[in-house]
């Protein structure tokens, strides 16, 4: 049993195999709390636990963008009143956990590194290039001049945020498919009221834009944490490598799971529960936490 207490956070739509996704979660970690927030239009989850909570999404919000980042947070904050924990990993129902250790990668690295409220694929990308957040920037800008015209309380408080936030980079964020927060800073998010903003429920702002921006805001910064080095590989759209590559280089937890190359979704999820059957899948994390980004720009 890990001493880092570690609560699950999954949003899940109408066409997410997010039972598949869960399982995985349950295989390879002991979470004290998995919070499902079911948008599944009444298709349901397909798994039941006790550890697991389903709640509703908003009913006022959209499933993209800002609405996704109000229905998180009303997870979070779900969280934090009902359980006691170390570390919140965020999950979009396309990740998969692979391995067993990644709270025991991500505490280490929390506990080294004090500042760090936010571990994910922050600047590097599991290839070592640099991840872009040009188009964080412009939706940023555009929040803040033209549609803040149409929505002055979501720029009130966006502009509120940022003064709160001076060492906050523009555009800053790690990937939402998979983040792993400090429990500190969730709770800080929580206290400060950070954590309860629908005025973003029309925002454009990717709900992990928010994200980047409210880590600061409640002191913390975010960390890389899928580099080629790292335990995460994460990538915005389709799988980082092979995924026999990211069995044998002992990676923990995927995004995205959509497709490789001309692998389906499908195919993909049996080969990694195929893993899962085998005792040979259960890998834990050789990691080196020798280096924890502070924060930075994107040259």
């Amino acid at each position: 049993m890990s001493k880092w207490k570690m609560v699950v956070v999954v949003p899940a739509g109408p066409n997410d195999d997010v039972a598949d996704t869960l399982r995985s979660v349950l295989h390879y970690a002991d979470p004290e709390l998995i919070v499902v927030i079911d948008d599944t239009q009444g298709r349901g989850i397909g798994l039941k636990h006790p550890k697991l909570v389903e709640i509703p999404p908003d009913a006022s919000t959209h499933r993209d963008l800002g609405g996704l980042w109000v229905n998180l947070s009303k997870a979070f904050r779900y969280a934090v009143e009902h359980s006691e924990f170390d570390l919140l990993l965020r999950l979009d129902a396309d990740a998969l956990l692979l391995g067993s250790g990644v709270a025991e990668a991500a505490g280490d690295r929390f506990e080294r590194f004090p500042e760090t409220g936010a571990l994910g694929a922050y600047r590097i990308s599991p290839d070592g290039g640099l991840r872009d957040w040009t188009s964080a920037r412009r939706a940023l800008l555009i929040e803040l001049w033209l549609r803040g015209i149409r929505y002055p309380s979501m720029r009130r408080k966006l502009r509120k945020l940022m003064a709160a936030s001076p060492e906050y980079i523009r555009g800053e964020h790690a990937l939402g498919g998979a983040v792993l927060f400090r429990g500190d800073a969730v709770r800080e998010m929580y206290r400060r009221g950070l954590l309860d903003a629908p005025e973003f429920a029309h925002s454009i702002l990717g709900e992990d834009y928010i994200f980047g921006l409210v880590t600061v805001a409640a002191g913390y910064h975010t960390g890389d944490f899928s580099g080629p080095e790292d335990p995460l590989a994460l990538r915005w759209k389709g799988l980082p490598a092979a995924p026999q590559e990211l069995l044998a280089k002992g990676k923990l937890v995927t995004h995205s799971v959509r497709f490789w190359a001309d692998m389906p979704e499908a195919e993909i999820r049996e080969y990694f529960a195929a893993a899962r059957a085998d005792a040979t899948g259960v890998r834990r994390w050789p990691y080196d936490s020798s280096s924890c980004a502070k924060g930075g720009s994107l040259q």
